[in-house]
């Protein structure tokens, strides 16, 4: 028996070898699409290295019966393996609340993760807490602003767009502007994506579409857009960063497919709305 460190503290918890047989998914488990993409890849690491990270899975009230929640990549490359058992940390029966957060916590904050399925996971969780932004955030520690993205994205993201966030062909940040700027509105709001798509915005142009959009709800997709490419007069403030908080923003903005200008306003928006400023 192995042991890992639990995240956050010193706490040790023993990684064991669950029956493979003795698991199925559960409906808690945050990935939902591309479980099974690249999974020969995966599986030859695997059997070249080991499993790096052990599977997460819950006790079921029948004997020797096991729920996974965290892992589903991992544990699908074990069955193709033809791996009898499967090292695993196991928890103690939790509700359908606590298990979706523990798979959305171990998960969310992967490179890898599908942003439909986190979207789809969070705004599941926000429902089963109140509709309460600051209880998931809390939860999750994902930042409100996060939390909102993938609720609003959920909930009014036409079923094209959520496929091309699913290809990757489009950003989330690009998704919730189009949203703002079309008012909810999703057709607009895919008229406006095309456009993005054809025409590389900056990100001052960005600020504006969603501008003109909230200030003229009923102006059309095309006239929105067109008004954004006008030239504007921006306010830029320069700050100097030690080298540290430079490396910090430059792997945020890989990892979140934005720039630097972009992630710098988000984390400042955070701080501000966190301490009441806004």
């Amino acid at each position: 028996m192995t042991t890992q460190k639990t995240s956050g503290n010193s706490e040790i918890t023993p990684i064991v070898p669950v029956d493979m047989s003795k698991i199925e998914v559960s409906d808690s488990n945050v990935r939902k699409g591309g479980a099974e993409q690249d999974l020969d890849d995966l599986a030859s690491s695997i059997e070249v290295v080991g499993l790096v990270q052990p599977v997460v899975v819950m006790k079921q009230p029948r004997k020797d019966a096991y729920k996974l929640i965290v892992g589903q990549r991992r544990y699908l490359a074990y069955q193709k393996l033809g791996r009898k058992t499967i090292p695993a940390v196991v928890t103690e029966p939790l509700d359908e609340d606590q298990a979706l957060i523990r798979s959305l916590v171990e998960n969310v904050h992967r490179v890898d993760l599908n942003h439909a399925d986190a979207a789809r996971a969070a705004t599941l969780l926000y429902t089963h807490l109140g509709r309460d932004i600051k209880k998931v955030s809390r939860a999750t520690g994902l930042s409100p602003r996060r939390v909102r993205q993938y609720v609003k994205i959920e909930e009014l993201a036409s079923k094209k767009t959520k496929q091309k966030l699913q290809a990757k062909k489009v950003t989330p940040a690009d998704v919730q502007r189009a949203l703002q700027a079309a008012r909810g509105n999703s057709d607009k709001a895919d008229e406006l994506l095309e456009m993005m798509g054809k025409y590389k915005l900056d990100r001052h142009q960005k600020a504006r579409l969603v501008e003109i959009g909230e200030e003229h709800p009923g102006a059309s997709a095309k006239t929105i857009f067109n008004e954004a490419l006008k030239p504007r007069v921006e306010a830029s403030v320069l700050v100097p960063l030690p080298t540290r908080l430079q490396e910090g923003l430059d792997r945020a903005a890989k990892n979140l497919r934005l720039s630097w200008e972009e992630v710098a306003a988000e984390a400042l928006e955070y701080w501000l709305e966190r301490n009441g400023y806004l």
